[in-house]
């Protein structure tokens, strides 16, 4: 009777250990997930003529609702796949990377859709899109997500400003 009571007592803990490591590697493995809208505002320049040009920068700041993020700088650059003349919109591909203020962390995102679309005033266009988010550095280097944006963006000078609007796990 006491090697059975000694055998339980120790499946007992050793059942408990398990448990513990269990929830422990849980915890050690959990992630945050946050919804943030993030508004910019920033400078577009082309390299080379830009209604001919295949490539592009994007620098701006941003301004999330979201303390996680703060205030992030952005940069991003693209290219130009085609011209679509029944939208009369550009498609096109950007790679953006969105940094914290310290410069320590960056989410890392690409454009799965990205159309710039010409509007009758020549001032103005709109540029909407949908994105991945790929990774970062720092807390965010094995970030995932998605999102959307939709900007408006002036041709003289050339700025834009709107809203991204963002999933992230990290």
């Amino acid at each position: 009777m006491t090697r059975m009571r000694a055998s339980m007592g120790s499946a007992t803990l050793i059942a408990a250990a398990a448990l513990c490591l269990g929830v422990f590697a849980g915890a050690a493995n959990a992630s945050t997930t946050i919804n943030v809208s993030l508004t910019e505002r920033g400078t577009y320049a082309c390299l080379g003529p830009c209604a001919t040009s295949a490539f592009y920068t994007i620098k701006g700041i941003l301004h999330a609702d979201s303390k996680a993020l703060g205030t992030m700088t952005q940069s991003a650059n693209g290219t130009v796949l085609d011209y679509n003349p029944v939208t009369n919109c550009l498609d096109s591909v950007e790679n953006y990377a969105f940094t914290s203020q310290n410069g320590k962390d960056t989410i890392d995102l690409t454009t799965t859709t990205d159309a710039y679309c010409f509007t009758a005033d020549p001032n103005v266009n709109i540029e909407t899109g949908t994105l991945t988010i790929t990774g970062g550095t720092g807390r965010f280097s094995a970030a995932t997500g998605s999102g959307t944006f939709n900007l408006v963006v002036l041709t003289h000078p050339q700025t834009g400003s709107g809203t991204y609007n963002l999933t992230i796990t990290y």
